[in-house]
């Protein structure tokens, strides 16, 4: 390989590359760019000599992606992501220090609160923006880069963000939420079973949780009798509604509601709490940020405190 290796590609041959991938077309890929169709054309031939094999070939009308050529995009991609966003990383220490966090109600109530403490310490004028959104929501924010790191839950039933970094922090058993004094909550060693003989509020179909409860649900054969009285977007509201007298719910809940190891309450409220993780797990939570984002000063000192 040559000794000018990085003197002779273009960090837009790159660009070219990546483009041709995600449109399927030299044509579409230099709208996107803002470059005529012949440009695109000879950067990814540039890249083709550079390298010595076939990128991109064609198939009928459209592109075919060789191998090659998806294997080096993927390589590519972290690479242009970081250098773009060295600007604005650059902007970012040289004004007041701000960041954008997307994550959830309960995120943001019973597990960030000492990392927005550590910053403010750190940065006396920073601003911190939080987007309160159910876990997949604020993923999809942060995938869209209107955020600039996400604190969300991810089962593997939803597809894995391949343009996202997660890093694992902490776990929320799923617990069971009933009124005090509710014969759930005196059993004991409560069934799933049990859960038919009353009204049920789960979180919604949007939610991460959603899918693995339902699965759970469906294979311990009682998912079909639940009485589903309400289903909510966010989680944490459940609790209202449960203190409001319309059913039990089933939601994850922060280890912290769970005082004395299995049962917890909740300040100022009749309801009651009941770790159900050995029969339906835990929810794994995760720092995530975009592959290849230039981590701002005050973006590791957030991330630093969120994992410590």
């Amino acid at each position: 390989m040559s000794r000018h290796y990085f003197k002779e590609l273009r960090l837009q041959q790159f660009r070219g590359l990546l483009a041709v991938v995600q449109c399927g077309s030299f044509a579409k890929a230099a709208v996107q760019l803002q470059l005529t169709r012949a440009s695109v054309w000879q950067q990814v031939r540039a890249l083709e000599a550079e390298f010595e094999c076939v990128l991109v070939e064609p198939a009928g009308k459209l592109l075919r992606i060789t191998t090659e050529g998806a294997r080096l995009a993927q390589m590519a991609g972290p690479l242009v992501e970081s250098f773009d966003s060295i600007k604005s990383a650059f902007r970012a220490t040289a004004t007041t220090a701000a960041l954008s966090i997307a994550t959830t109600p309960g995120c943001l109530a019973y597990e960030l609160r000492g990392a927005v403490e550590s910053v403010r310490r750190l940065f006396p004028q920073a601003k911190l923006t939080f987007h309160d959104r159910n876990s997949p929501a604020a993923l999809d924010l942060l995938e869209n880069g209107d955020v600039d790191v996400a604190v969300a839950a991810r089962f593997s039933e939803w597809p894995e963000k391949l343009g996202l970094e997660y890093l694992p922090f902490k776990e929320h058993p799923f617990c069971l939420v009933a009124p005090e004094g509710h014969p759930l909550l005196k059993m004991k060693a409560p069934a799933l079973s049990d859960l038919v003989r009353y009204p049920v509020l789960l979180p919604g179909a949007a939610t991460n949780c959603r899918p693995r409860l339902e699965r759970l649900l469906r294979e311990a054969g009682v998912w079909k009798n639940l009485q589903i009285a309400l289903e909510c977007s966010f989680p944490a509201s459940l609790l209202e509604y449960v203190d409001a007298g319309l059913g039990i719910a089933i939601t994850p809940a922060p280890p912290a509601l769970l005082a004395s190891g299995s049962t917890g309450s909740l300040p100022g409220r009749r309801t009651r709490l009941r770790d159900l993780s050995g029969l339906l797990g835990k929810e794994p939570l995760f720092y995530v940020t975009r592959k290849g984002w230039v981590e701002t000063a005050i973006a590791a000192a957030f991330r630093q405190a969120v994992l410590r």
